[in-house]
């Protein structure tokens, strides 16, 4: 529970939002970590883009309409956190893109980057790239992605593993997957379920069809319940529960959709191990593949992350 000391919350100018915020404050109550908020300012020109494209993103009611109105509504969430007793500051810096996020969080050693779900229909527009998919590409630091469903003590968790896996870089991405589930479970004093896509016995032409692990049903269920223990997923004194094991032969992208819906999950959590090839590049990561397709949060987690619990 010693991880996640230092947390940043970035706040993005055309999709202000103090989720994010709330969610750190959340995190820190339990954690007692430290957090630092920045807003991400835009430039000039893609301010007048989204005036022209999407008039009706700086015309609701429920939000300032000018930087000036934000940054007063960021300042007074911060000032009232801070009466509280919690170690919650505003960036000195103020960055305009990804770039300068990614250089803050190596410059100050940041554990993790909370971040409220962009409006990806308003960047599709723009053909520029969401800042949440972006950090989830590139961040070396987990990243925690809100929505709008609240963390409830007693919550679900759904993470996706491959337990299967023999290569260090997916068992490393194995490791950190299930350190952070442990943690957040404990944090929510709740439970864990995890995932893994299961492609089942492939078509082949060949009358005689060799049998191994990675096509073996139940050696892919025994390999999670023996995660499921070693990691303390399952809430004190219960045994491991094969309700909690979710075994899908599906992309991993809809059966966390539908998982996720039945379980009525607080968070998602996957890996990334940074490493993607050219068909993840173009179609995406597993992250951003299920942002727009679940209610809950979702953390993404590297291998890196696993020496930081």
């Amino acid at each position: 529970m010693d991880s996640y000391q230092r947390l940043l919350v970035v706040v993005d100018e055309h999709d202000f939002s103090l989720k994010a915020v709330s969610r750190a404050v959340y995190l820190a109550s339990k954690t007692h970590a430290a957090i630092i908020v920045m807003m991400l300012e835009h430039s000039h020109f893609v301010n007048r883009l989204v005036d022209t494209f999407e008039p009706e993103a700086n015309q609701r009611q429920t939000q300032p309409q000018t930087k000036e109105a934000k940054l007063s509504c960021l300042n007074s969430f911060i000032s009232q956190a801070a009466q509280s007793g919690l170690a919650i500051s505003q960036a000195s810096i103020v960055c305009h893109s990804s770039d300068d996020v990614l250089q803050f969080c190596e410059d100050f050693k940041v554990d993790a980057v909370i971040l409220a779900a962009s409006r990806h229909k308003l960047w599709n527009w723009l053909t520029i790239k969401p800042l949440d998919v972006r950090l989830i590409r590139e961040s070396s630091r987990p990243v925690v992605v809100v929505k709008d469903h609240l963390w409830q003590p007693g919550g679900h968790i759904l993470s996706l593993v491959e337990p299967c896996a023999d290569d260090v870089t997916h068992k490393a991405l194995n490791d950190a997957v299930l350190q952070t589930s442990e943690h957040f479970s404990q944090l929510l004093a709740g439970d864990c379920h995890l995932i893994d896509c299961y492609y089942g016995d492939t078509p082949s032409i060949s009358f005689h069809q060799v049998l191994t692990p990675a096509n073996d049903e139940h050696f892919h269920l025994q390999q999670m319940s023996n995660y499921s223990s070693r990691y303390h997923l399952q809430p004190q004194g219960e045994a491991v529960n094969k309700q909690h094991l979710h075994l899908a032969k599906s992309l991993p992208e809809d059966a966390i959709e539908s998982i996720a819906k039945e379980v009525d999950s607080e968070l998602v959590i996957v890996g990334d191990s940074g490493n993607g090839n050219l068909f993840s590049n173009m179609c995406g990561h597993v992250g951003e593949q299920v942002i727009d397709r679940i209610q809950c949060d979702l953390l993404v987690v590297k291998p890196q992350s696993a020496r930081a619990m």
